[in-house]
């Protein structure tokens, strides 16, 4: 029986072929998480169902053009209703039949969800599991010539037997580590067991998702090179070139400077921690004190030290992402061998396996060409992480077995959304206590995650960086002064008070909360200033923001006039820029400190200035988080003197945190919209729906809905989409060449991956707004669309203005 044939030459791999090849790669994944067999038994079955002469025949014609059925064959549910039949036991009286039908429930649920996305154990409306409908069909299509197809195979029967009695065994092994981290964090917090079963089972469903697909690939390009290379060599190198740099830095003029030496010996506390077992930790390292490459020299000591495979920095904006990936390139030497991972401009649901992928071949190609984190090095974002466990469908799911035995650093991670630090805690609870993974929290503004409801589980002395107190204080290159009114001020009245202060100044920095703020105080600067004015928001593509920052640098380097940039909150993290003074609207503290790391950020002036202001024209009913913020600000941190006095103190900022995330349960929307629950409770006990389930009926041990999570999530309460802009010449080149069509995918791939600077990520009341102006138009290349070159402007981007900007969501 045919389960592929290679359209360059009609051969054949048969299912057989298939099947032993994606279950020896499921297995080399499943075992980070100890569960090899529990994965390789799912990578065993899952294509089983295509032991039918209808569906060789099915494949034979849709690759050779023959005219395919284009009645889709159920081939994923046969595997899964072979192993219910064979071991499930509808009324279980001992543990060990409890624990064989979570096996059986766990792999054949993976299986009969590997083109669909995960389906659910419950339903919101009390009618049939997934499950049950999917294994108890009676009038599956062709099932007993597949399973007497399967079982003529020799040896076939038995290795089935062998793998479910090894899975027994790993999944006690895990209910028994999962028991040992409850007692062992009982006093602090309660574990909920159900949330890391569905864990468990997406990481299963990840290891089968990325062997189908590696397998798939490999076959299609007659691939045979080594599928497990070892990164150990290229960490000890990047090793070594850190250091050499670090060293000539501690030879240089400016190494004896106090700040530096600060960097210097907060650097070698992280490398001395190197060398202890994995864990979860915090660095808590101020603004401007190095802590990319600190977490950096951790990073690659440990994964050579501990054999760990990957390293992966998740950051929350793509001006972090880029700046930090090309910084680190540049000290290890090596451009290949990192990975940025950010916006997908193709339409995340056109790549997806919704459809058998031989109807639409190019689709297939691009969803296999994607990125599945196999890199030394990865640089991607909080969306795409988050993703990674709960959005929808499969292709993002591929890469979350890579994200075990690994070193994960989570750059501002104050940036989580609120309403999902339950499900991000439980996703980095289960990566190190699992998945061996060491977690570094990374954040001038740590919050107060061991307190919430499904806590994160650190230890009370996590900081990497001893002394923090003092090193706070001794970082302290700013003043800051509340100018707070209760009428606020105009953009007329932002931008005298900025002129006022430059005359005495040589550089100037305006924060505002919303692009449309930004864009009126630009524009009364750049009509009465006469100095170099710059502006800056996501109306901009990357590649534009990169090439203002550059001007803005080279200016601010030599001196030589006054200059002025107003900006949304974008410029707050990871952008490696000084100015004299800065204004910021008024916001969380967290951000207030962001801010203040832009000024005087490597102490070349006496002292900096940060004024914090109340700009009048923002609208933020649509910015909920930053609403809440400016509130706590003002009503909790700068009414009290004692903390008004040092905003920065590590005291300040916890006071901060800990009144937000009480106000946030409150005053935030906690709940989903529609089913009014919080989401985590759709992977956990889910007890609404348990109790919908009519009596009688059958339940099963597991009672995950992550279908209805997955549909659900969303990192971002406005989902954008990517449009390619027509930016100099490259911008309209690019749109040029993906309006053509490619047979080239390592073209089409660089192509894509180009399109990531030039592309503008638009709220959909935006895009229909450019889709009434006639302002876009679809490409080539299937799921892109396209900018005229009349919507974009030279100086702001996108010419049509934004009422608000997420404060933490840029993908």
């Amino acid at each position: 029986m045919i389960a592929h044939m290679r359209k360059s030459d009609f051969k054949e791999q048969t299912v057989q072929e298939h099947l032993e090849a994606v279950s020896n790669i499921a297995k080399e994944f499943g075992k980070k998480v100890n569960v090899p067999s529990m994965a390789e038994l799912a990578g065993y079955l899952h294509d089983m169902g295509k032991n039918t002469k209808a569906f060789s025949t099915y494949i034979e014609n849709a690759v050779k053009k023959l005219g395919a059925p284009s009645v889709k064959i159920d081939h994923s549910s046969a595997g899964a209703k072979y192993l219910y039949e064979k071991y499930y036991i509808d009324s279980p009286k001992k543990l060990s039949e409890s624990i064989s039908n979570i096996v059986i429930e766990m792999v054949g649920m993976v299986i009969l969800s590997h083109h669909s996305g995960l389906q659910n154990f419950l339903q919101t409306d009390g009618s049939q599991s997934d499950f049950f409908r999917r294994v108890c069909r009676e009038d599956l299509p062709h099932y007993e010539e597949v399973c007497t197809t399967f079982l003529s195979v020799p040896g076939n029967q038995a290795r089935v037997e062998e793998l479910y009695q090894a899975s027994l065994k790993e999944m006690k092994t895990f209910l028994l580590q999962l028991q040992q981290l409850s007692k062992q964090w009982q006093r602090k917090s309660h574990i909920s067991k159900p949330v890391y079963h569905s864990i468990l089972m997406k990481y299963i469903f990840s290891c089968l998702i990325d062997a189908d697909r590696t397998d798939s690939r490999r076959f299609d390009e007659d691939d045979h090179s080594d599928l497990y290379p070892s990164n150990q060599l290229f960490f000890k190198e990047s090793y070594d070139h850190l250091i050499d740099q670090l060293q000539e830095w501690a030879a240089g003029p400016d190494a004896s400077h106090p700040i530096n030496e600060l960097r210097a010996a907060m650097s070698e506390q992280c490398d001395l921690l190197a060398k202890e077992p994995s864990a979860i930790y915090q660095l808590s390292i101020p603004t401007g004190g190095g802590k990319t490459f600190a977490s950096l020299r951790y990073a690659l000591k440990h994964a050579h030290l501990e054999a760990k495979d990957r390293i992966i920095y998740v950051v929350p904006y793509t001006t972090i992402l880029e700046q930090n990936a090309d910084a680190v390139r540049k000290i290890i030497k090596n451009k290949d061998m990192v990975l940025e991972h950010h916006a997908n401009v193709i339409d995340d649901a056109a790549g997806d396996d919704e459809l058998d992928g031989y109807q639409k071949p190019s689709l297939k190609q691009i969803q296999l060409a994607r990125d599945n984190w196999d890199h030394p090095i990865i640089f991607t974002t909080m969306v795409q992480f988050l993703d990674t466990f709960y959005g929808k469908g499969t292709r993002k799911a591929r890469r979350l077995h890579n994200l075990t035995n690994a070193i994960v650093i989570f750059d501002e991670v104050q940036s989580v959304p609120i309403k999902h630090i339950p499900l991000f805690n439980s996703a980095v609870n289960f990566l190190h206590y699992f998945g061996k993974s060491s977690i570094i929290l990374c954040t001038a503004t740590q919050p107060s995650l061991t307190e919430t409801d499904y806590p994160l589980l650190m230890d009370a002395d996590a900081e990497m960086v001893k002394d923090l107190p003092y090193v706070v204080k001794a970082f302290q290159r700013v003043s800051i002064a509340s100018k707070v009114t209760t009428e606020g001020w105009n953009a007329n009245k932002i931008s005298n008070f900025a002129l006022d202060e430059l005359e005495d100044k040589q550089s100037l920095l305006i924060i505002l909360n919303t692009k449309k703020a930004v864009l009126n105080v630009y524009h009364e600067l750049k009509e009465s200033s006469g100095y170099s004015v710059y502006h800056l928001s996501t109306s901009m593509c990357p590649q534009h923001r990169k090439d203002i920052l550059k001007e803005v640098k080279k200016k601010l380097m030599s001196g030589n006039e006054k200059v002025i940039c107003v900006s949304t909150q974008l410029i707050e993290a990871g952008v490696d820029i000084s100015f004299e003074c800065v204004i910021r609207s008024l916001a969380g503290l967290d951000s207030i400190a962001q801010a203040a790391g832009r000024c005087n950020r490597n102490g070349e002036y006496a002292k900096g200035t940060v004024y914090i202001i109340r700009a009048q024209d923002e609208a933020l009913s649509r910015l909920p988080e930053i609403a809440l913020g400016q509130k706590v600000t003002e009503q909790d941190v700068l009414t009290r003197s004692e903390l008004a006095e040092d905003l920065l103190s590590p005291i300040a900022i916890q006071t901060y945190f800990d009144f937000y995330l009480t106000k946030a349960k409150r005053e935030i929307q906690m709940l989903d919209t529609k089913l009014n629950i919080p989401l985590i409770e759709l992977i956990d006990q889910s007890q609404k729906y348990y109790g919908a389930v009519p009596q009688g009926s059958p339940t099963t041990s597991e009672r995950s809905m992550y279908k209805t999570l997955e549909s659900r999530f969303e990192v971002i309460e406005a989902p954008t989409t990517g449009i390619l802009v027509p930016y100099h010449v490259e911008g309209r080149n690019l749109i040029a060449d993906l309006n053509e069509e490619i047979r080239d995918y390592d073209r089409l791939n660089l192509l894509l991956k180009k399109a990531q600077l030039y592309s503008v990520n638009v709220y959909s009341h935006t895009l229909r707004q450019l889709v009434k102006e006639d302002l876009i138009f679809p490409l080539h290349t299937e799921g892109i669309y396209a900018l005229q070159d009349g919507g974009y402007h030279k100086e702001f981007g996108l010419s049509l203005t934004g009422e608000g900007e997420q404060s933490q969501s840029i993908y």
